[in-house]
């Protein structure tokens, strides 16, 4: 499993619309090899991370060469809107001691 790690820098007015579009999923939910995603809001930290977990970087990698990513960027208003360049990583799953209930709630604002 991989987890691939995204972090972006949004200004305060462009937050809200920005965690708006990450709530849809814009067909991630539906490609092979998906297993879940998450968006990290900054508290003590310098911008929002979103998390999403792979069987393999190949169905990553299919996901970033489908069509339905390339819809779910279409929109560039929110990247343009970005303070920074946004910094993606890709790291392998070696540990994984999680639970079958997830371990932080979800906010439902």
């Amino acid at each position: 499993m991989i987890v691939v790690s995204n972090r972006v820098t949004v200004p305060d007015e462009r937050v809200e619309t920005f965690e708006e579009r990450l709530r849809t999923g814009h067909g991630i939910e539906d490609r092979p090899g998906f297993r879940g995603m998450t968006v990290l809001s900054p508290v003590d930290a310098g911008g929002h991370i979103t998390t999403t977990f792979w069987e393999s970087r190949e169905d990553y990698e299919g996901w970033r060469e489908s069509t339905a990513f390339e819809s779910a960027h279409q929109e560039t208003s929110a990247e343009r809107a970005f303070k920074n360049k946004n910094k993606v990583e890709i790291h392998e799953v070696i540990v994984d001691q999680t639970t079958t209930k997830s371990p932080v709630p979800v906010s439902e604002e």
